[in-house]
């Protein structure tokens, strides 16, 4: 029988992050961020503080690493949507709406979590200077994709804030009341927004 293949440096690096991201998340999804230690974490994931204090400077940089890789999955999704479908055909529409009621109806408490570690950003200028960075990264993103019909650059950041605005309410309303957002809501709110800046 052949010997167990040993990762390379490289590969056990990434490996760690990825257990200690793993970590960080539910730790987070299960204590909150105030509540959530990085003691706890690098106890879950396996490893010492110091190997978590390696990789990440805390904390913060925990949750904005995981923020980051949110975002990145909601930007994928809503690419792939636009590749197969257009910006704004009904099928668009439809698969929009489908998308917003999934992210929704997940348990992860996400949108808890973004709300609790805001408002502690809020009162720490550079932390909230690096989530507004982040914020702005994602909207700009949603902006390439509508300023294929907009009149303008300006017009389609607008559009892509009052899109964002628009996913985080519903989506809040839906895990509130799920009958009063069916996936039809959000389509019908979507399409009235990109009609209105690519007049």
């Amino acid at each position: 029988m052949s010997p167990p293949l040993r990762l390379t440096r490289a590969a056990a690096k990434a490996r760690t992050r990825e257990l200690l991201l793993a970590s960080a998340a539910q730790v987070f999804a299960e204590q909150g961020y105030a509540g959530g230690s990085v003691d706890e974490i690098a106890a879950r994931a396996g490893y010492t503080i110091g190997a978590l204090y390696s990789h990440f400077s805390g904390k913060d940089e925990l949750f904005l690493t995981l923020f980051d890789d949110r975002v990145a999955g909601h930007l994928r999704a809503i690419e792939e949507i636009v590749e197969h479908c257009g910006v704004d055909d009904d099928a668009a529409f439809a698969a929009f709406g489908d998308y917003l009621t999934t992210v929704a109806d997940s348990r992860s408490g996400w949108s808890g979590l973004e709300s609790e570690f805001l408002r502690y950003a809020l009162t720490r200028a550079e932390l909230l200077a690096k989530v507004t960075e982040r914020r702005e990264s994602a909207r700009d993103a949603i902006a390439r994709l509508i300023s294929r019909r907009a009149p303008s650059w300006a017009d389609a950041q607008i559009t892509a804030t009052a899109i964002i605005a628009l996913f985080e309410g519903l989506l809040m309303q839906r895990r509130v009341n799920p009958a009063s957002v069916p996936p039809v809501v959000f389509a019908g709110a979507l399409r009235r927004l990109l009609a209105q800046a690519t007049s």
